[in-house]
């Protein structure tokens, strides 16, 4: 097993009988800058005001940090806050269809996929307040048959993490943009591999956007604000409210733990869409099903001399998703990055 062999840039080898979405899937395009990312990058700022407050992040990966991928306290969480206006191709807040939509992304991901047909399915926005860098990462991956609609993230994670499930991938195009022109800020990216030379794009970010493989290539956010930054003391409960003078206060059981002036704040917007090659999103595969991923994850564990049920509800099980999570992210953690 080579957890995430993918994100080395080689191409993924694919059984057609499987079901998956490329027969022979492309290797990890490279990333396009594309400036200007919005039309109307004003009307994209507004509505991050219209639709605060904003959840912790960590609040959708629960059990808080996670040591198997960040050597942070179990209770140290940073100002990371999210939420998510548009999913599987619907959209949840007015206005984000002009995010979903967006002709500039769609475009960007024409060129570097330039025989698929590209599906917007996923807008998913950002505020950070100061904080240090994050850790290298992969996105959320979806397979054939498991997405985030119908499983919970951590399990796609550890599916994605195990490189057991690359036959029924779906390859993905994503574009991040950001408005934030303080210090630190960046965005760090590893094209050619996890051993190869970091990137980074820096702030300002007039309307600045990079479209990517983010699936395949390890990228972090990279510090916000100061050297010395130290993130308040919040949990997975809090949220980041807009204050009425523009600034932002993060709350946490109704206990104001931070607060910052607007410029201190950094957005952003991560759109994501499905790659089908070929150009025709008609020919679908074959869908993984619920016990198929439970056979496979259970030959895998019992390979490692771990006992597993052959049980499909296990899948629903938050306490058993942990459990897979971190084996598998933990493995996965010897292919990533080595960074300061």
């Amino acid at each position: 097993m080579q957890a995430h062999a993918d994100a080395r840039g080689s191409s993924l080898k694919v059984d057609e009988a499987t079901g998956a979405t490329c027969a022979d899937a492309p290797p990890v395009a490279k990333p396009i800058r594309i400036e200007p990312a919005f039309d109307d990058p004003n009307l994209v700022r507004a509505l991050f005001d219209r639709n605060a407050p904003y959840r912790a992040a960590a609040a959708f990966l629960p059990a808080g940090t996670d040591d198997t991928v960040d050597p942070s306290p179990a209770d140290a969480v940073n100002p990371w806050f999210r939420e998510t206006w548009a999913l599987g191709g619907k959209v949840l807040v007015d206005g984000a269809e002009k995010i979903l939509g967006n002709r500039r992304f769609l475009e960007a991901a024409n060129m570097l996929f330039p025989s698929a047909a590209i599906i917007p399915k996923l807008v998913v926005v950002n505020v950070n307040g100061p904080m240090q860098a994050g850790v290298p990462h992969l996105d959320v991956p979806v397979f054939r048959g498991a997405t985030r609609e119908t499983f919970a993230l951590r399990l796609l994670m550890a599916m994605g993490a195990s490189g057991l499930f690359e036959s029924w991938r779906v390859i993905e195009v994503g574009a991040v943009a950001w408005f934030y022109d303080g210090p630190g800020g960046g965005f760090d990216y590893w094209p050619d591999g996890p051993t190869g030379p970091m990137q980074t794009e820096s702030a300002p970010f007039p309307n600045v956007a990079i479209v990517s493989d983010s699936d395949r290539m390890y990228h972090r956010i990279g510090r916000i604000g100061p050297a010395d930054v130290v993130p308040p003391r919040m949990s997975a409960s809090a949220e980041i409210r807009l204050d009425a003078d523009g600034s932002w206060s993060v709350f946490d059981h109704n206990e104001c733990r931070a607060r910052y002036a607007r410029e201190a704040v950094r957005l952003s917007v991560v759109w994501k869409a499905d790659v089908r090659c070929g150009g025709s999103s008609s020919l679908e595969p074959d869908a993984l099903t619920a016990p198929q991923i439970i056979q496979i994850l259970r030959h895998d564990l019992q390979q490692r001399d771990l006992s597993c049920a052959a049980d499909p509800g296990l899948l629903q099980d938050p306490r058993w998703i942990e459990s897979v999570y971190r084996l598998y992210m933990g493995l996965a953690k010897l292919g990533a990055p080595a960074v300061q």
